[in-house]
């Protein structure tokens, strides 16, 4: 089965896609057993060609068998970088020196040094600032720096005339999708949801840069005929979906009656006190949506983080482990308030055996992050109907912050 595919996308325009089946967490930190693309693209014209970006440096030789197939790589004059992550750039030593020297190489500043330091290389580099314009065979491509979406060089190519928005990894996702463009017959639902796995685990920690990047998106930039990304599905048919889904995503606007549940359980004590919570939200007419930990289960970090964006509220739930948060959990919540942390509700839960100190480690760093912590409960492991009450006032406390 091929790695690398090139398909025609409009008139002189190509994508290069390298399709990686290898890979099982990305960043070496997030569940990805969906698989993972990287788009590359290539512009051909009279005058000759540009590259927009490259692949991962696992697959550079079918790269460039791929690029060859479509041209001479000494026809290329001009390589845009929209972002140096090895993921984009691995092969790009092996790429200039097939291009050859009289390559033009634009890019964020911050890009010159990070190539000279990840590759130690030194091309003819051209520095990009906001709405520097590159003309070239007819066509004219227009640069915009996006600091922190999310990297401090990631930017943006858009070519008015066509419409054309080379997004790098903003409105990328997860997945290795069937077609290339979101009317291909591919499930947009299914893609959405590791679109927004991909915006919270990748993005996530910088999302209060999606609105002030995006205020650069002015006049038809703003509502292009075609967005590119560097990961996942093309948008042609409705490019203003994937784009209205991450400013939604970025302020954290919920989805009505989803509340997240997320909890470590090691031998069913947890467990039983989440249930009554789930139970109540169920008869409120709330979807809870659980993620656990347990000693026969465990749900992907990357699900837990993507599933908050849209939430209207969090309940973390956490068994006591040596007189403290249990390991798991306690980094699960810290990368939670790393990538996630919103204005939204939140319920802490915990249960202890022979001593309580959850609440004492984990209340101050709750209530200095952005969540409303509506209430920290914590239980002796028997749930007895005192506990019982006490997690039912919880829960009425989180929806009464809700509404």
């Amino acid at each position: 089965m091929d790695t690398v595919i090139t398909q025609q996308i409009a008139d002189n325009l190509y994508l290069i896609r390298t399709i990686d089946r290898k890979l099982k967490y990305f960043e070496a930190l997030w569940e990805v057993p969906e698989g993972m693309v990287y788009n590359a693209y290539l512009l051909i014209t009279s005058e000759g060609a540009v590259l927009f970006d490259t692949t991962k440096a696992n697959y550079t030789e079918p790269f460039l068998e791929a690029l060859r197939s479509l041209i001479d790589p000494k026809e290329i004059k001009h390589l845009i970088i929209h972002h140096m992550e090895p993921d984009h750039s691995g092969a790009m030593s092996e790429v200039l020196e097939a291009i050859g020297e009289h390559v033009q190489v634009w890019g964020h500043p911050f890009s010159k040094r990070l190539i000279k330091s990840l590759y130690g290389l030194d091309p003819n580099f051209q520095t990009v600032k906001d709405n520097t314009v590159l003309e070239f065979g007819g066509s004219k491509l227009t640069f915009l720096q996006m600091p922190w979406l999310h990297w401090p060089e990631c930017m943006i190519t858009y070519m008015p005339e066509e419409g054309f928005f080379f997004g790098g990894d903003i409105f990328g996702s997860y997945g290795i999708p069937e077609g290339i463009f979101d009317d291909d017959g591919d499930d947009l639902h299914e893609f959405l949801h590791l679109a927004r796995e991909y915006f919270a685990s990748v993005i996530g920690h910088y999302k209060s840069h999606v609105s002030k990047n995006f205020l650069k998106l002015e006049g038809e930039a703003a509502a292009p005929k075609m967005v590119l990304p560097a990961h996942g599905l093309l948008w042609r048919k409705n490019p203003s979906q994937i784009m209205d889904a991450y400013t939604n995503w970025a302020i954290g606007t919920p989805e009505k009656g989803k509340v997240v549940i997320v909890y470590s359980s090691m031998y069913g004590f947890v467990e039983k006190s989440v249930q009554v919570v789930i139970d109540d939200l169920k008869k409120r007419g709330f979807d809870p949506e659980v993620l656990r930990f347990t000693d026969e289960y465990r749900d992907d970090l990357v699900d837990v983080l993507g599933q908050i964006p849209d939430s209207e509220a969090i309940v973390l739930a956490t068994a006591t482990y040596e007189a403290g948060v249990f390991p798991l959990m306690a980094y699960i919540i810290d990368e939670i308030l790393h990538k996630v942390a919103y204005e939204k509700p939140m319920l802490l839960l915990s249960a202890f055996g022979w001593g309580g100190m959850v609440n004492k480690q984990l209340v101050p760093k709750l209530e200095e992050s952005s969540f409303q912590l509506v209430d920290a409960i914590e239980i002796n492991s028997l749930l007895d109907d005192e506990g019982r009450e006490n997690i039912l006032a919880g829960v009425s406390k989180l929806v009464g912050a809700i509404h």
